[in-house]
């Protein structure tokens, strides 16, 4: 069986080619907020970890924040322990030498979030007030929310909606196109694992993955490896039995 390890570079779906070429856009023009959105699997980190490799690393610093829901004070540590600040005893003290440092920064900080949807209106409203706190120059960091589409509905409240205005760029992952699974399910598994499969059977997947790469994958493996039969091809019904046997897990 094809090997489950990932290969180091991503598969440029047709999406996350624009998707990049976008944020690439974006970045350049040093866009102050950039909103990518997409399902959980559609490759989101994917993409964010692709796009540093293009960046110029003379031009950007990068900070990646993950998991975690920084209050406005944790946040401007944060900031200020990326920078090698020391921490002030007070969150006004942090901030103002925080700002200092970054009006003198030679590269722009991009300071990307995954998981944004996570963080708190509080927080997103002091990212925005951080970013702006130079009012006679251009923003001072760059941010880029990376997020679950449910994000956006939390941007339109009137709360936030100042916030969501001013994003420069706003990106939505679709998923695969149906002519790219077979390419995709190749290059993540195997030069020949597609093989594996009659074309109906991949109709399935691509259809019951809702063109997710993540889920794409995690059901081409799953039924490689419940298929009882190792030598024979794996066809429609086989496909839909073994996905009916994970859903009612």
């Amino acid at each position: 069986m094809a090997s489950n390890k990932s290969p180091t570079l991503p598969f440029l779906y047709h999406d996350f080619q624009r998707a990049t070429n976008i944020l690439l856009s974006a970045v350049r023009r040093h866009n102050p907020y950039i909103l990518l959105l997409g399902d959980s699997g559609s490759g989101k980190t994917t993409l964010l970890r692709h796009l540093q490799t293009k960046l110029d690393k003379q031009s950007f610093t990068v900070l990646y924040l993950c998991h975690g829901r920084p209050s406005p004070s944790a946040l401007a540590r944060v900031l200020a322990d990326a920078l090698h600040l020391p921490i002030r005893k007070t969150r006004a003290e942090t901030s103002r030498l925080l700002l200092a440092t970054l009006k003198n920064l030679p590269a722009k900080l991009l300071l990307w979030i995954d998981e944004a949807q996570l963080i708190h209106d509080d927080t997103l409203h002091e990212l925005r007030l951080l970013s702006e706190a130079d009012l006679d120059g251009p923003p001072l960091f760059c941010v880029i929310l990376s997020a679950l589409p449910q994000l956006k509905e939390r941007l339109l409240a009137p709360d936030l909606f100042p916030l969501y205005r001013r994003i420069g760029a706003r990106i939505r992952l679709q998923g695969l196109l149906h002519e790219e699974i077979t390419p995709f399910i190749n290059h993540v598994l195997g030069k020949t694992t597609s093989g594996r499969f009659s074309t109906e059977a991949l109709d399935v997947i691509f259809e019951q993955a809702r063109a997710v790469p993540a889920i794409v994958k995690s059901q081409v493996e799953f039924c490689l490896e419940n298929h009882k039969n190792q030598k024979s091809t794996i066809d429609k019904l086989t496909v839909i039995e073994l996905l009916e046997s994970i859903e009612a897990i």
